[in-house]
């Protein structure tokens, strides 16, 4: 009763089982819809306060690919340079600050990892007797690089290197996502705590701006012009009000307003620039200078695509609108408002004026939330096609021979070039970080389902051919670097545990766990400290499979 077929001869018709069209199972569009929704549910359940998160997709990828189900390889590649790219465009902006306050030692802890997994690798194939070839393959599957594996195919070709990369390159995604999850718990780190002291580490290059009041008693200021006397050389402090000794309505500062004795200014900047400025100017006070009805404050979000990019200073907003602005709030950071200062989609600004002048600038910049959130698809199919171009690019590399950077490497290249550039005439490359979530996501399943199918097909064969042995030797592989790592970034270079997970992963290029790095934090650090040690892991292990080559026997 529950199954209905419909054949006619000569012709292919679909078969259903109780109403299910059995046709779609050799769909892979379909297949690929499936996996991805069983993969995000399965993620969701949570054991004991721990659970998969999107890693859960490649868990059911590895079971599809093992019963017969494969996805095109364009899935994996695609998906890769989108997750990729999405890693590069938030890391872009502060990527070159990243490395200099904190990359050398990220660096070396990526170098220590690339060296254990060389000296392991080796000693496995020592012990167990894999040749060159295979040791090159469990090297590039454990530790996620198929750059390695390239590497090793041009040298030994296509026998022993990738059955073994099939083996182990399974447990080296499934154990780097799952040992990030479990590392916090292990070494019992509170993520709360920690990213307060990574906030208050930032606050301490980028301090906060604060606000505070001072009456003018230097007599050398008396009588004098606001313009006239620099106050910018002396330190980045805006004076946004101005209350006379006998007076009870502040007025917002010009340039042309003339300094007098008793004079209460309204001064915003950083800590330690107001130091400066209150013993230029005179005592600070307690006392609040406040507006009544004829001034008022607004926050301003720069909507309006065709102001992105100009300089504050060019809107002349004082003198044009008698409207002054306090501070730019841009990614949850307060910056000082400098004329100089360019601006970028999304900024708050924090004004103060007339009513109606208030009204008129916020025409002017958009104050349109939504259309902040308004994606470009040509900038970001531009930015993919560099990334795949760069890819291309080969480098001749003294002592190591021809390296190319391949998907991963390309599209991160172009991710950090592009954020950091942020626009090009009218192209806006930075993605609202609501988008850039999305897009990293979708790019994440994608790659994930794929390689999942992949490793699942070849998995159960590859382990029957070579014994526990190889699998054993991919698990030390890919643990004992990670550990090393961990080891060394902690105690030896102090990295900070949120950092440390990106270079961990980093370290591994490992896209799923830097997912699970992502679920344990919201913050950018882990994605940042990924970003940044990316192309020394990237490097240092494509040199680590030329020394296993030439340093073990080959078949």
């Amino acid at each position: 009763m529950g199954v209905t077929t419909s054949l006619q001869q000569g012709t292919e018709s679909p078969l259903f089982i109780y109403g299910v069209n059995v046709n779609l199972l050799h769909n892979q569009i379909f297949l690929l819809l499936l996996i991805i929704i069983i993969g995000e549910l399965l993620g969701k359940i949570r054991l004991k306060g721990v659970s998969l998160g999107p890693s859960a997709i490649i868990f059911v990828a590895l079971v599809f690919g093992h019963f017969g189900v494969t996805l095109p390889t364009g899935i994996q590649t695609i998906g890769l340079a989108m997750f990729i790219y999405a890693i590069g465009l938030q890391a872009g902006p502060g990527f070159i600050s990243s490395f200099r306050s904190h990359g050398i030692a990220m660096a070396l802890a990526v170098i220590a990892m690339a060296l254990t997994g060389t000296l392991t690798t080796y000693l496995c194939c020592r012990f167990f007797g894999f040749d060159a070839g295979t040791g090159a393959g469990i090297l590039s599957g454990a530790m996620t690089s198929t750059p390695s594996l390239a590497a090793a195919v041009e040298v030994v070709g296509h026998d022993r290197a990738p059955a073994a990369y099939g083996v182990t390159y399974g447990f080296g995604v499934i154990g780097m996502a799952l040992f990030i999850k479990l590392l916090p718990r292990l070494l019992r780190v509170d993520l709360v705590n920690e990213e307060k002291r990574l906030s208050a580490e930032l606050s301490e290059t980028n301090p906060p701006i604060t606000v505070r009041h001072v009456e003018v008693t230097n007599v050398n200021l008396f009588g004098k012009r606001i313009d006239a006397i620099a106050l910018k050389d002396i330190a980045p402090v805006t004076i946004t009000r101005l209350l006379r000794r006998s007076a009870t309505e502040p007025i917002l500062v010009r340039g042309d307003t003339v300094l007098e004795e008793g004079d209460h200014l309204r001064l915003v900047g950083q800590g330690s620039a107001l130091d400066k400025m209150e013993l230029f100017i005179g005592q600070p006070i307690e006392r609040e200078i406040a507006f009544d009805r004829v001034f008022g404050k607004r926050e301003i979000v720069v909507s309006k695509r065709s102001r992105v990019g100009a300089t504050l200073g060019g809107f002349n907003l004082r003198e044009t609108f008698n409207v002054q602005i306090t501070r730019v709030t841009r990614s949850g950071i307060d910056l000082v408002p400098s004329p100089h200062i360019r601006l970028h989609l999304g900024d708050v600004l924090h004004a103060v004026g007339d009513e109606r002048a208030l009204s008129n600038v916020a025409r002017l910049l958009g104050n349109n939330l939504k259309e902040t959130y308004n994606i470009s698809l040509l900038p970001i199919l531009a930015g993919l096609l560099l990334g795949l171009l760069l890819g291309r690019i080969t480098l001749p590399l003294p002592l190591i021979g021809p390296l190319t950077l391949g998907t991963t490497g390309g599209t991160l290249l172009s991710g950090l070039l592009l954020g950091a550039l942020y626009q090009t005439g009218p192209v806006i490359w930075d993605l609202p970080m609501a988008g850039n979530r999305l897009f990293r996501d979708l790019g994440l399943a994608l790659f994930m389902a794929s390689v999942g199918t992949s490793a699942g097909a070849s998995f159960v064969v590859t382990l029957q051919e070579r014994g526990g042995s190889l699998l054993f030797s991919g698990v030390v592989v890919t643990l004992l670097p990670v550990i090393v790592g961990a080891a060394i970034g902690l105690w030896l270079l102090r990295v900070r545990f949120l950092r440390l997970l990106g270079v961990l992963v980093g370290g591994m290029t490992s896209a799923s766990g830097l997912s699970s790095a992502q679920s344990l934090s919201s913050s950018s650090y882990a994605p940042a400290a990924y970003a940044t040690v990316y192309p020394v892991a990237l490097i240092s292990k494509i040199v680590a499979v030329k020394i296993l080559l030439m340093i073990l026997p080959a078949a």
